[in-house]
């Protein structure tokens, strides 16, 4: 009962104060406040739940709530009291003349009041242990139902024809004192725990909901910077393409191969209106990649026309997935790079897509040199260094949108040629 009886009912008015946190306003004025354990000014924070200092301050808001219940509680109980003496007393034995009927609510007014301060010492109770509250509440109990049943039977014999020797029977008179008394103090100590628990609940309710809007604050946060750090690769990467196809139109129109040169600039200006009618790099479909990565290959043909063999192994299922745009692109270009503009008869590139389980397998592979300075074998995205600015762009993007949920791995022979395979999470793209 300790650990949960850290809050109190606070039900006094908007300018009292209390010695155990008192605090004032910039303004000077006092604010009411809840008197609680020093133990729990330590233990609670502020309205959020979270930071603030070791001092709760209760606003006006706060505390109307908590007044008019404890208010409610007293009107209803005396009102019943009345209401119980009345018909079980009053009328029941015939004395229902006008004395009878004013000294039944009397008695209510005065039980009222005399409930007032044992509120006072009943919330001193409530920040000490469970022994003294339950030893003190009863002693309070004893001492003012006492002083009720002497109040009533004092009034009663001052406003009947009643004499002295009503006294006679004063047990009886503190006996129902007693239990009302008892009710009285059940009802109280079980509006503060309704209280303790209602303040609980919204505290949690609060932390529950602060730490919901903070981590929609990280989230959002890490978006946009992941959103900003993919539009900076992506602009890395399309000039850098375009710098290499106006090399090769360049090259054409050095040659006089005008007709190759215009054909060239119309596939170029294709790809390029597909480049940018993807809005900030969103995911798109495998399907509309592979399209796109053979309208480049139609370009790169163009350079290479009896060098360059395109083979592709591709699942229909697969084809539905959700890629990052231009992912294959930078990958057949190095291979272009090093396996068919470097070597005389040309080669193949090799591009599959397959998925396994729940993650997509994409490779592009060549039948080039290899890489001679590292040796035969699988590299995984750890073990080896990215040499060309559109294979790292790759590396960036895949471990800005995944994490590191993905693979880049290479497969390097050295003399027969290089595959490098993308695998990360497999994601379906319904809309295709």
């Amino acid at each position: 009962m300790d650990d949960i009886r850290e809050d109190s009912l606070d039900t006094v008015s908007a300018d009292t104060t209390f010695a155990a946190g008192r605090e004032l306003d910039p303004a000077g004025s006092r604010r009411t406040e809840s008197l609680v354990s020093r133990d729990s000014f330590a233990r609670r924070k502020n309205a959020n739940g979270v930071g603030g200092d070791d001092k709760i301050v209760v606003s006006h808001a706060d505390v109307k709530p908590v007044v008019f219940r404890l208010w409610f509680m007293q009107l209803l109980f005396w009102a019943s009291v009345s209401a119980i003496t009345f018909f079980s007393l009053t009328l029941w034995y015939g004395t229902g003349e006008m004395p009878h009927v004013l000294h039944t609510l009397l008695q209510s007014v005065l039980g009222l009041i005399l409930t007032l301060p044992m509120h006072l010492i009943y919330r001193y109770l409530w920040q000490l242990n469970a022994y003294v509250l339950v030893i003190g509440s009863a002693i309070v109990v004893i001492a003012f139902s006492l002083a009720w049943s002497w109040l009533r039977v004092a009034t009663f014999i001052a406003m009947t024809a009643e004499g002295p020797e009503l006294w006679d029977d004063f047990g009886g008179w503190y006996f129902s004192a007693f239990f009302i008394f008892l009710c009285w103090t059940a009802l109280y100590y079980n509006l503060m725990y309704y209280t303790l628990a209602s303040r609980e609940r919204d505290r949690r309710m609060r932390q529950v909901e602060h730490a919901r809007q903070e981590k929609l604050k990280r989230f959002r946060a890490e978006k946009l910077a992941s959103e900003a750090r993919l539009e900076m690769l992506r602009y890395q990467l399309n000039p850098h393409f375009l710098f290499n196809a106006l090399n090769a139109i360049n090259a054409l129109v050095a040659i006089k191969e005008s007709s190759r040169a215009r054909e060239m600039i119309d596939k170029l200006s294709g790809f390029l209106r597909y480049a940018l009618k993807d809005e900030g790099g969103r995911p798109i479909s495998l399907r509309a990649e592979i399209e796109a990565l053979e309208l480049y290959m139609t370009i790169e043909k163009t350079r290479f026309p009896d060098r360059l063999h395109v083979k592709y192994d591709l699942d229909d299922d697969a084809l539905n997935a959700r890629v990052p745009s231009l992912i294959l692109q930078p990958l057949v270009e190095n291979a272009i790079k090093y396996a068919i503009a470097a070597s005389e008869n040309g080669g193949t590139i090799n591009v599959s897509a397959h998925r396994k389980d729940n993650n997509l397998w994409l490779a592009v592979e060549d039948d080039g040199p290899g890489i001679e300075e590292i040796g035969g074998g699988v590299f995984k995205k750890d073990e080896f260094q990215f040499g060309g600015v559109g294979i790292r762009n790759i590396h960036d993007r895949l471990e800005a949108l995944y994490s590191r949920d993905y693979q880049m791995n290479l497969h390097n022979r050295p003399g027969e040629g290089l595959k490098i395979e993308l695998v990360f999470p497999f994601d379906r793209l319904h809309q295709v």
